[in-house]
């Protein structure tokens, strides 16, 4: 029964009881309280404990009912943060929302701790917000790129990440931009940008950038290997070249093939005095200037260097030298595995 129908057959009734003792003529019947005298009709002595009570029942309803109100507001705005966490948690972002229902609270708990994605493309359901978020997802992951104004997202979030990397695929100039600009965008983009530009633009473009990149060992591998194919005018000093090998770790096969991509490009004093220097700044890189060397049978500066080395360094080298030294010139490194 609703609170309304109830109120009104209550009154209904009250009035009727009232209006039936009254018409019996009781009379009135007499209360004392120390000074206090209240006089009443007998038939509002009847009807008064039934109003006493419809009273108390109407107020107990109304409490129970704005009780169970607020609950169930409560429970609709947890539904929505628990809805939204989800959201977030797709989108890799990381909230604390507060929760008033305990039983939602621990789900949401739980939720945080989670990582959550989505495998099925054909995902659906009643939010629209997550509907959204799904159709997102598939399609970076399907290569195209969106909008920074559409996917609202911080630009280290993986999913914006990925975005990012889509962009540059398809947006040379966009990748220019990333280097250029590098402390606006995250770390993680940073390569896939370079090598980008590396693969697209030219030499005279890229070497405007060399002070502004962040090199690893596949970065500058790329980079001097394509330096090694310009031509002459266009290529890096020795100098620039030095300085992006300072700043990574090369190893020595490394430093033998990009050698080798410059060998078309540099004259054999040029390489020579490159890897001299290499050498001066770092003596892990010996070897490879060995090797040079014994490219270009410079084998009077070999032995200078392999007589202050020790018995067991470098031996592929010292056995080349003594078979030089032996007059059988048609030996080489290679056919002696010096590897």
């Amino acid at each position: 029964m609703g609170l309304k129908k109830y109120i009104l057959g209550s009154v209904i009734l009250i009035l009727a009881v009232f209006a039936y003792t009254f018409s019996l003529e009781s009379g009135d019947y007499r209360v004392e309280l120390f000074d206090f005298v209240l006089i009443l009709p007998i038939a509002a002595w009847i009807v008064f404990p039934t109003l006493v009570l419809f009273i108390v029942t109407v107020l107990h309803i109304l409490f129970y009912g704005a009780k169970n109100y607020f609950n169930n507001k409560a429970i609709t705005k947890d539904t929505e943060s628990l809805t939204a966490l989800i959201n977030k948690k797709l989108l890799n972002e990381s909230s604390k929302l507060n929760f008033q229902n305990k039983s939602f609270k621990e789900i949401g708990t739980i939720v945080e701790q989670l990582e959550i994605d989505i495998t099925n493309s054909n995902f659906s359901c009643d939010d629209k917000n997550i509907n959204k978020t799904i159709d997102q997802i598939f399609t970076i992951r399907s290569g195209k790129y969106i909008s920074t104004k559409e996917l609202k997202l911080d630009n280290q979030n993986p999913l914006m990440i990925e975005n990012f990397k889509n962009r540059i695929e398809q947006d040379v100039e966009f990748a220019l931009e990333v280097i250029q600009k590098s402390a606006n965008y995250p770390q993680a983009i940073l390569k896939p940008a370079f090598l980008k530009v590396l693969a697209d633009k030219s030499m005279t473009t890229i070497k405007k950038l060399l002070d502004s990149v962040a090199f690893d060992e596949e970065m500058a591998v790329l980079l001097l290997k394509k330096d090694g194919e310009q031509d002459n005018q266009f290529a890096m000093t020795n100098e620039q070249i030095l300085n992006i090998i300072k700043k990574v770790n090369l190893t020595n096969t490394q430093l033998i093939q990009i050698a080798k991509s410059y060998k078309a490009l540099m004259s054999p004093d040029q390489i020579i005095k490159l890897f001299e220097d290499l050498t001066v700044e770092n003596e892990e890189y010996t070897f490879a200037y060995l090797y040079i060397l014994a490219e270009y049978e410079m084998v009077d500066k070999m032995r200078d260097i392999l007589e202050n080395s020790t018995p067991t360094e470098f031996t592929p080298f010292k056995a080349l030298v003594d078979l030089k030294d032996a007059g059988k010139n048609t030996y080489s490194l290679d056919s002696i595995c010096y590897k």
